[in-house]
């Protein structure tokens, strides 16, 4: 009797060990059906993933352009509403906007006295924050003008025997012989101070070159009304210029 017990013992060991070996071998088939099967879900997701691809946007406007010396000018002044990659510019209206652009180093614009009518004649005004960000102000086959293209401008006016007027519009100086010759049609277009205060329309045409002079400055290319010189200065980054652009 001990022995039929102790055989019978030993035979439902055996069983319940093989029916354990069972079960396992079916759990590691169904992790492996698992892992088989979500495997290629995530090399799938890897796969469709696409990189982000830099595309420029084409120009808001088909611009004049003027050819003095070897320079080709953009014959009026940049009126851009976003960056070359198509990222927007703020459009800084308030004083209190156009103060914290200045004081967070935010790219913004503006129309003269905010009056998109004046935009139409004399374009943007922009903060130096604009012109030098790296998704690109100028637009595509376009860049922003810096002192060697001013100094150039400067010294292709004395070789053709001309004068600041050359470069200004009937508009801005009247009807003088050689106004606007070189077909630059310079604008009274004005500029905003960093406090957001607008001056100088009628009486100024100012524009920012892409070279810094300070922490605080850039360098700035200005036409005074019926000044036969132009004006090299510097002024706060935090104020409103407009642009002008040369062929690549």
């Amino acid at each position: 009797m001990r022995v039929f017990c102790f055989q019978a013992i030993q035979v439902l060991t055996m069983k319940c060990l093989i029916l354990g070996m069972r079960i396992f071998s079916l759990l590691l088939l169904f992790c492996c059906f698992v892992c088989a099967c979500s495997t290629p879900a995530v090399e799938k997701k890897r796969k469709t993933k696409k990189p982000v691809v830099f595309k420029e946007v084409e120009p808001s406007l088909a611009y004049e352009s003027c050819q003095i010396g070897k320079q080709i000018w953009m014959a009026q002044n940049l009126n851009e509403p976003h960056f070359k990659n198509g990222d927007p510019i703020w459009q800084a209206k308030t004083k209190e906007e156009w103060k914290k652009a200045g004081n967070t180093c935010t790219p913004a614009w503006c129309y003269y006295n905010n009056d998109p009518k004046l935009g139409q004649q004399f374009g943007k005004l922009y903060n130096w924050y604009a012109v030098n960000d790296p998704r690109g102000l100028a637009p595509k086959g376009w860049k922003i003008a810096a002192n060697s293209n001013y100094f150039e401008l400067i010294s292709d006016l004395t070789k053709l025997d001309k004068d600041a007027l050359a470069l200004q519009h009937n508009s801005f100086i009247g009807n003088y012989p050689d106004a606007d010759a070189l077909h630059f049609h310079a604008y009274g277009s004005g500029y905003r101070k960093e406090s957001g205060i607008f001056a100088g329309k009628d009486d100024y045409a100012c524009y920012w070159s892409s070279d810094t002079a300070t922490a605080y400055s850039a360098y700035t290319f200005d036409l005074k009304k019926k000044q036969l010189d132009p004006l090299l200065g510097a002024y706060y980054k935090s104020g409103g210029f407009s642009v002008r652009c040369i062929k690549n």
